[in-house]
């Protein structure tokens, strides 16, 4: 218990400690930047946006051979595309109505469900609602960052949970697969599905590097 303590107390200052080595990275950050909001507004979309800036930032690194094994600037570079893309990806939508994201298309969808039209006609006829939403990315930028402050020393110890805790949810979690339907494929299903994911994953992250 006080060893979870101290990691969840210390969670916070290592995050602190991590954005004064920022400075030295403005221009990886204004590069990825500069990359998510082009893909957001084009539209791109996140994903894309993420490889593409990570693709940039290893070749003008001074650190390329520490790509892929925990090199700051790896992260960077793809996360600071990644936001900005998926903010961007709204101006088209409130501005064209074409969505520049999955996540833009299901707000497009609330929008005309709510009567509401984008396009240019939009910011005259309800600029109450549009100043709204442009102040609520700002706020759930500041909600963001505290959670991300409060809960990063839970998702890490995550990792340190013996597998004979795991191993029980997993049984539980394929009685509840089963269960749906009395079906042993369901079972099949939620542990193909996975493991094919993690293939995937494991995949685009070696073409990212190559």
């Amino acid at each position: 218990m006080p060893r979870a303590w101290a990691a969840f107390t210390a969670g916070p200052m290592i995050i602190l400690c991590t954005w004064a080595r920022l400075a030295r990275y403005w221009l990886t950050l204004l590069r990825s930047t500069l990359v998510g909001c082009w893909m957001g507004i084009t539209p791109g979309g996140p994903t894309a946006a993420s490889f593409m800036s990570y693709s940039l930032a290893r070749p003008f690194s001074k650190h390329r051979e520490n790509f892929g094994k925990g090199e700051i600037e790896g992260v960077i570079a793809p996360e600071t595309a990644d936001q900005a893309a998926g903010t961007s990806a709204l101006l088209p939508m409130l501005t064209l109505g074409i969505p520049g994201s999955a996540t833009a298309a299901v707000m497009l969808g609330s929008l005309m469900i709510w009567g509401l039209h984008p396009g240019p006609t939009l910011f005259v006829e309800q600029h109450d609602f549009v100043w709204g939403l442009i102040a609520s990315m700002y706020l759930g930028n500041v909600v963001s960052l505290i959670v991300v402050l409060v809960t990063v020393p839970l998702f890490a110890s995550i990792l340190r949970i013996p597998f004979s805790i795991i191993a029980p949810i997993i049984m539980v979690c394929a009685i509840g697969a089963y269960s749906v339907h009395n079906a042993f494929f369901d079972v099949v299903l939620m542990l193909f599905w996975p493991l094919l994911s993690a293939d995937l994953q494991r995949l685009l992250q070696r073409r990212a590097e190559s």
